[in-house]
């Protein structure tokens, strides 16, 4: 009897305390967890970044990017990382920090005024032989530019929308060009062309059919629109030997039409005799082998030196096996001051390759 009596008081004793640790344990808190959490992107202003009421980072405008990473303590499933602008109240994101998994992360692209989630890279590529361009987004200027355009720029855009790149001569509203950028799409890009009236943005490089030839893309400007005829011209080549200074028609003749509204014209030039050979080149009427121009003089062309050929002893082209060039030919005037006397029209090559490969 005894026995039992004593057996039902050691287990309500185990009973008893038990129960006390389980209610011990209930009552302890819940230990918070550590996670990391990073934040990138971009911003164009200086930002702060604030966990339960402190800032815990901040990023400066004009840096390159946001590239944070810091570790934080949660202890329930209501904190959140607040990002606003340095200085300001406004909250311009929020997003919640949980306690799994550890890893967590965060993309901002924000231009001042607008979170977007997503940035394309836009390379605007070309050139503008007069005048200066300005390039918009959405109306707004981001970028000013003459002569040659080699400018990446960070597009910021949301997912399944669009924005519009226009282009447009400095000081006016007509808009010359525009491009639709498109999201999901993480590099673009602008080539093109500006001849002072219109853009083209077609231009392209093609490599030669043969590669042991050479592959040029043409237009042409005249410096002497008074005496100009307003015709077609036809560039016509000449190996010309650098070591005799004797310049040859190429035969057959090879000829490049180029239209007198400034079009683009291509053909393959075979290869040279020898490696002390250049191409040159006279300008003719397309057709003939008259110059394109009145024998009138102007300020740079003294009375009796009429315009004439210069039978390829002038206009410099070197001769590359594979390679397409782009170039733009402007007449030259080569005075002869031997009897007979004469203006000896060349032309000057503006390679503009570069700004379209």
């Amino acid at each position: 009897m005894k026995l039992k009596i004593f057996t039902l008081s050691f287990l309500s004793v185990v009973l008893l305390l038990s129960a006390s640790c389980r209610k011990s344990a209930l009552l302890e808190p819940e230990q918070p967890k550590v996670i990391q959490f990073t934040v990138t992107g971009s911003t164009a202003v200086d930002l702060e970044y604030l966990y339960r009421d402190s800032v815990i980072a901040t990023t400066k405008a004009g840096t390159g990017s946001i590239n944070i990473k810091t570790l934080l303590s949660v202890k329930d499933q209501k904190a959140q990382l607040l990002v606003r602008k340095k200085g300001s109240t406004e909250i311009i994101l929020s997003r919640d920090v949980m306690p799994a998994p550890f890893n967590q992360n965060i993309t901002i692209f924000y231009d001042g005024i607008k979170v977007y989630d997503q940035a394309i890279s836009l390379l605007i590529k070309g050139y503008a032989l007069t005048g200066e361009l300005e390039f918009l987004l959405d109306g707004n200027i981001i970028l000013s530019k003459s002569g040659a355009v080699d400018n990446r720029s960070s597009i910021l855009i949301d997912k399944g929308t669009s924005r519009e790149i226009q282009i447009r001569k400095k000081g006016e509203t007509t808009v010359l060009f525009k491009k639709t950028i498109e999201s999901g799409i993480p590099q673009q890009n602008i080539q093109f062309f500006f001849d002072g009236l219109k853009i083209a943005d077609n231009v392209k490089l093609d490599p030669p059919a043969n590669p042991a030839n050479m592959m040029i893309s043409a237009k042409f400007e005249t410096r002497y629109p008074a005496q100009f005829k307003n015709v077609d011209v036809d560039i016509v080549f000449y190996a010309n030997n650098q070591t005799t200074k004797l310049a040859t028609k190429i035969s057959p003749e090879i000829r490049l039409t180029l239209p007198k509204d400034g079009g683009f014209n291509a053909i393959e030039l075979p290869p040279l005799p020898g490696p002390n050979y250049i191409y040159s080149f006279d300008i003719f009427e397309k057709g003939t082998n008259n110059v394109p121009y009145s024998s009138l003089t102007t300020p740079l062309i003294p009375a009796g030196f009429p315009f004439k050929a210069n039978d390829g002893r002038f206009g410099v082209l070197n001769f590359e096996a594979g390679k397409s060039k782009l170039f733009v030919v402007r007449d030259k005037n080569n005075l002869i001051t031997t009897t007979p006397r004469g203006t000896a029209l060349s032309g000057e090559l503006t390679d503009l390759s570069q700004y379209f490969q």
